[in-house]
């Protein structure tokens, strides 16, 4: 078996959900440092923040339960 790379999953296949986490983890920084730069932080723009925050490590996690093999 190869070496796998970052946005890769354990087999060596390219993760599209990987790199979908990793873009929403990008969108949440940059809206963040937006908001931070604007000077005053409104209520629909952390709900922006959050939301791609949550959509950047959530869907892994779940993911990983839901693949998860019953014995």
């Amino acid at each position: 078996m190869g070496k796998v790379g970052f946005l890769q999953e354990e087999a060596g296949s390219n993760s599209s959900m990987r790199l979908m986490c990793f873009m929403s983890l990008i969108a949440s920084i940059v809206f963040a440092s937006i908001s931070l730069q604007s000077g005053s932080v409104e209520s629909g723009e952390l709900y922006i923040i959050f939301g791609f925050l949550v959509a950047a490590f959530a869907p892994k996690a779940v993911q990983k339960f839901a693949e998860s093999k019953i014995k």
